[in-house]
């Protein structure tokens, strides 16, 4: 059974990382987080033998990772990050040409 889980983690830890790469970690850095704790508690469980917690860590990290994508995903809010982002960068802009 620990080998399975060993592969269900190593997978969603692979996952993580390609959200953390992508735009998932700009519009939904905080669910993107939550994942990723819970991966770790999921990783320290397995490391004491707690297989069952390990299962449930690792589910809980694999719903938060699949909401981080889907909000990712919703136009709203990737609209919305955008126009926050451009309003950064004039800002940005506007205090170097202003000091």
């Amino acid at each position: 059974m620990s080998c399975r889980l060993i592969g269900v983690l190593a997978a969603l830890a692979l996952s993580l990382d390609a959200a953390a790469q992508s735009a998932t970690a700009h519009l939904a850095p905080g669910q993107l987080r939550v994942a990723e704790a819970a991966l770790q508690r999921a990783e320290e469980a397995l490391a004491r033998g707690d297989y069952a917690m390990a299962r449930r860590m690792a589910a809980v990290a694999q719903t938060d990772a699949r909401l981080a994508w889907a909000m990712t995903d919703w136009e709203p809010l990737r609209q919305e990050a955008e126009d926050v982002n451009e309003e950064a960068v004039r800002l940005r802009a506007q205090s170097l040409i202003n000091p």
